[in-house]
């Protein structure tokens, strides 16, 4: 659990991410200040395999716990939640926008949760509709960092590609302001489960970051499939051709790469790419895409808290002249 507070401020909105393996909070001020932060290991994975009545008030504890101290202090602030808290095994299910769709969230797009200290709104997520031969994809909390990310990096190419790493890896192409496409990859998830169980998970050792070991993962080749890759990790270390601490980055560079060779492709075709998200993931995904000849944009900046605060003005939760100020 991680606590920061900035000084200065009057609070105007509660902004939430509740995804699936993390919670994160800020309370908001004029002009998207972040006056306070805050992160727990409390994502929706750790409550929702409780009976559904038990979950709803597992949520409930958690957000109250969450938020009590700001209630305290301002208890008739908004709040705002996006990512898989709306979703079936979230809190309550918030829908669905239907790709193709404007990022254009007004007070009839949201959710609302009455609980113990008021009202907590929630985003709805993006959806493409499956077909009966071609699955289709789904995303949430998403669909607030790209707000923001719009933001910040403006709208000077009539198209754009966001790859947003994390558990669930997503690639949006965006024209104008209308999400048009996105694909959703399990990069971050399968490497969190090859780095805990199973044979490479007992393969490797702890140790510090490795960027050679992670560029050598990027050198992979395409041809004899992700599968057979992996497994060439655990070959290397006993082969003492890799350190078993350097294993895990190497791991992230074969999976990083195979993503990237797939998507690539069918994203970047045209205007800019920007990678958005945190420090350490972004460098990875830029190093990797600079290999392909592409030279990406890097926003690190939290655009998820910023897009909260977009949704929040235009949903009427906080006045338009202190969202503008």
């Amino acid at each position: 659990m991680t606590h920061t507070t900035a000084t200065g401020g009057q609070p105007r909105l509660i902004a939430i991410d509740w995804g699936t393996t993390s919670l994160r909070a800020w309370l908001m001020g004029e002009n998207r200040q972040i006056l306070a932060s805050r992160r727990r290991a409390q994502g929706v994975l750790s409550i929702a395999e409780r009976p559904a009545v038990a979950r709803a008030a597992e949520y409930e504890r958690v957000y109250t716990e969450l938020t009590a101290d700001w209630f305290r202090s301002h208890p008739t602030l908004p709040a705002l939640a996006c990512g898989m808290v709306g979703s079936s095994e979230g809190w309550q299910d918030a829908g669905y926008l239907t790709v193709p769709t404007d990022l254009a969230f007004g007070p009839e797009t949201l959710t609302g949760i009455s609980h113990a200290r008021g009202l907590l709104h929630l985003v709805p997520g993006l959806r493409i509709a499956s077909h009966w031969d071609t699955p289709g994809d789904l995303l949430r909390g998403e669909e607030s960092q790209l707000v923001g990310a719009l933001e910040l990096v403006g709208h000077d190419f009539a198209e754009q590609t966001f790859v947003l790493p994390g558990t669930h890896t997503k690639w949006v192409r965006v024209e104008g302001d209308t999400v048009t496409a996105f694909t959703s990859v399990m990069t971050g998830e399968i490497f969190g489960l090859l780095s805990s169980s199973g044979l490479l998970a007992r393969t490797a050792s702890p140790g510090s970051t490795d960027d050679g070991a992670f560029d050598r993962g990027l050198r992979t080749g395409a041809d004899r499939g992700l599968p057979t890759e992996l497994f060439g990790g655990r070959a290397l270390v006993l082969d003492g051709l890799l350190a078993p601490a350097s294993l895990p980055d190497y791991l992230s560079g074969v999976l990083i790469a195979d993503e990237i060779r797939h998507q690539l492709p069918k994203y970047a075709t045209s205007g800019q790419l920007v990678v958005c998200g945190a420090p350490d993931l972004c460098g990875r995904y830029a190093r990797a895409l600079r290999r392909h000849g592409v030279q990406p944009r890097v926003e690190t900046e939290d655009a998820t808290a910023r897009g909260l605060w977009t949704i929040a003005a235009s949903a009427g939760l906080i006045d338009h002249d202190l969202a503008d100020a």
